[in-house]
């Protein structure tokens, strides 16, 4: 079959509305075993594992974020019985901002989930899930699956996951309400657990006015100088507007703003966006603040980011002994 004929072929067979269609759906439309086997050698589909499938040219054009979202739809369109999403799964599932952190599916349950055991692209946590820990979320799709809690999530992923990339999750957790005191008891609850330790230690460093992945980062890194800590998102009003700069040390008229999560989101500053930032830090300059801007890249000079940091912070002292 030639290529083109075979691809418009695809299309066609391609259920509507969906981006991940499985092995059943693709046979009911007429694409059975013998050519769906002819697409995949042609890379016209790309397998996500075992009976689900995406469009290859779909699937290349996927941010890497995209691309954990639809493995995770994969799974719930193929698993048997209902297992438990959790850890960072669960994370994707609650919406939660999510940096370099695990993309394999996990799960949770005193015994394996029928179709999970043995996956290479499953985690199988043998623990059981209370009742209290556990809830149904409809999806965007129309589904329903059964997730950890916001708060027992969190739990999970500071006990298994790199501190910054816990504290990002939870930061975000709590903006969308979280409860602290639900979690501290969660992590009371589990003594002599694997990671206990470390998610007291997250959970002691989230702030829930962090607003994106970028600022939990900057957070944690001003955290580590020998200096006073920033208030943040503290309103100012200049020139008729209130504005909420990302860090601001109110006695140095310093203000640090990070502007640096496109890279990780979906979302396009606009030219419109940009010229309204420059209207307003000029606003803000004149009445004296003084600005260090961030992105991605800076994160990994640390060095070189505290010392710009610092070299703004103590400027006045400088001038003053001047």
């Amino acid at each position: 079959m030639e290529q083109n004929k075979l691809e418009r072929r695809l299309v066609q067979a391609w259920p509507a509305f969906y981006q991940v269609a499985t092995s059943a759906q693709l046979a009911e439309a007429g694409f059975g075993e013998r050519v769906l086997a002819t697409a995949l050698d042609r890379r016209l589909v790309f397998r996500l594992r075992k009976g689900a499938y995406v469009r290859a040219a779909h699937w290349a054009a996927l941010k890497p974020w995209d691309k954990d979202k639809l493995r995770i739809l994969a799974h719930i369109m193929t698993v048997r019985g209902e297992p438990v999403y959790s850890y960072f799964t669960a994370a994707r599932l609650h919406g939660l901002f999510i940096w370099n952190s695990d993309a394999r599916i996990h799960v949770t349950g005193a015994s394996a989930s029928s179709g999970t055991s043995g996956a290479r692209d499953v985690v199988q946590h043998h623990e059981a899930v209370p009742v209290t820990d556990s809830h149904s979320l409809l999806l965007r799709t129309g589904m329903s699956v059964t997730v950890t809690t916001l708060e027992r999530t969190v739990v999970d992923c500071a006990r298994a996951g790199g501190f910054a990339e816990a504290v990002i999750i939870g930061d975000h957790a709590l903006s969308k309400g979280a409860r602290m005191a639900v979690m501290l008891a969660l992590v009371d609850s589990m003594p002599g657990r694997r990671g206990v330790r470390k998610a007291r230690r997250v959970l002691r460093s989230l702030d829930g006015l962090s607003e994106s992945p970028g600022e939990s980062r900057t957070r944690l890194i001003i955290a580590g100088m020998a200096i006073d800590q920033p208030v943040l998102q503290k309103e100012l009003l200049a020139g008729g507007r209130i504005y909420r700069p990302d860090f601001l040390w109110e006695r140095q008229k310093l203000i640090v703003e990070f502007d640096g999560d496109i890279k990780y989101f979906a979302y396009e500053r606009t030219d419109k966006v940009i010229l309204e930032e420059r209207k307003r830090e000029k606003r803000l300059m004149e009445l004296g603040w003084r600005f260090v801007r961030l992105e991605w890249k800076d994160l990994a000079n640390q060095q070189e980011m505290k010392r710009r940091i610092l070299a703004m912070y103590n400027a006045p002292f400088l001038a003053a002994v001047a």
